[in-house]
């Protein structure tokens, strides 16, 4: 299939603000999340609108860009002439070594608007961090939401459309295979193992992978429980592996830097401070969550869970997991001085289940919008908190 260069308007709109800006704008997120299709959407968009702009597009994919080596041919490929400004789009921009130096002077000069991808751990390491410190703006790239999944593979929105977002995520390129396991869940162990293995256990030098592995396998069995270090430790330990609660939470730091799992923090909604413990962790991508443990039709609620994460966490909203006495809520929302709260459930029957899901947010004393997700066929508001179908809540 040819390529398709998706739409996605909510990143469109985060992008416009920094053109023009002398700012050194980085693309972030997992690999193969649609970082680079996003660069060329952007570069498209400032030859049509910005005609007095030379557009300079550095693809280090691509052969005809391999005399672009280092430090001095990077900057003479992008070089301005006289009071020429020129928008650079740097494809991978790793790939060149000294590519760092090379950018900042670029963007000391004032006629450069420049935009880069590439491996998250060299772009945000510590080192570069300093040298683009107040010079850079990152702009996060998720996988495909439901909605956009839809669009990307040409499907209504049904519950069988549903199912295979579920099962099998938004890695925009599925579009390219039969979302069927045998091929689906090949190309996403690929991706998961180089996430994994590439971006981890290279860069940080991990000396047991399979620890690393364990862990994560432990985080995809989790979803929507509270997580701790020593937990994790205790049943690395169970399994045969000696590894310090330390080590663990390095571990969660390196899956955090290289966008495979989320970390939430704990509040105490009463008194609003954060919790030192009960931090929970979601998946970047629902495909990622089937490639580290398999999809298991009983995991159901995991899986509704983190979707709704991604769609909150997509649509902008500050995360967190909150407390309130012996009550849960799963998220608590903030965005731009606003506030909502929501509850993820696969069923909210009637019952202890219904009375947790609904009383947890009828506890809360404040007049924010509260809100249950679940997939039941049938749903009813209950005092003021709106029950929504998980297909509604994605597709909003």
């Amino acid at each position: 299939m040819s390529q398709l260069i998706l739409d996605r308007p909510r990143y469109t709109q985060l992008a416009r603000p920094y053109f023009g800006n002398p700012l050194i704008k980085i693309l972030t997120g997992q690999r193969r999340v649609g970082k680079s299709c996003m660069l060329k959407s952007l570069a498209e968009l400032y030859r049509r609108e910005r005609a007095e702009w030379r557009v300079v597009y550095i693809d280090k994919e691509l052969s005809a860009w391999d005399q672009v080596r280092d430090t001095a041919s990077l900057e003479a490929a992008a070089a301005a002439d006289g009071d020429e400004r020129v928008a650079l789009f740097i494809d991978e921009a790793h790939e060149i070594p000294g590519f760092e130096k090379a950018l900042r002077s670029l963007a000391a000069g004032g006629k450069h608007d420049i935009w880069v991808t590439g491996s998250n751990a060299r772009l945000l390491s510590g080192e570069i961090a300093s040298l683009f410190a107040g010079r850079s703006a990152s702009i996060r790239i998720r996988a495909l939401d439901y909605g956009e999944f839809l669009r990307f593979h040409g499907l209504e929105d049904s519950d069988p459309s549903l199912a295979l977002y579920l099962r099998f995520g938004g890695l925009p390129f599925l579009r390219n295979l039969e979302l069927a396991d045998a091929t689906a869940f090949e190309y996403l162990g690929g991706v998961f193992d180089a996430i994994v293995l590439k971006d981890i256990v290279q860069r940080h030098g991990v000396r047991n992978p399979a620890i690393l592995a364990r862990i994560v396998e432990f985080l995809a069995d989790s979803i929507g429980s509270p997580v701790s270090a020593r937990n994790v430790a205790n049943y690395l330990k169970s399994k045969g592996f000696e590894c310090s609660p330390q080590t663990v939470l390095d571990y969660f730091g390196y899956l955090a830097e290289s966008y495979c799992a989320n970390r939430v923090r704990a509040e105490d909604v009463a008194g609003k401070r954060l919790l030192e413990s009960g931090d929970k962790y979601y998946f970047d991508d629902l495909g990622m969550r089937s490639a580290a443990r398999g999809y298991d039709q009983n995991d159901i609620g995991k899986v509704v869970e983190n979707a709704v994460f991604l769609k909150l966490a997509g649509d902008g909203w500050d995360l967190r997991s909150g407390r309130i006495g012996d009550r849960e809520i799963d998220f608590v929302c903030e965005r731009n001085g606003e506030r909502q709260y929501v509850q993820a459930a696969y069923l909210v029957p009637d019952g202890p289940t219904r009375e947790r899901e609904f009383g947890s947010l009828l506890a809360l004393r404040d007049a924010w919008p509260k809100t249950v997700v679940s997939m039941d066929p049938l749903r009813a508001d209950h005092k003021g908190v709106r029950h929504r179908g998980l297909r509604e809540f994605l597709a909003g």
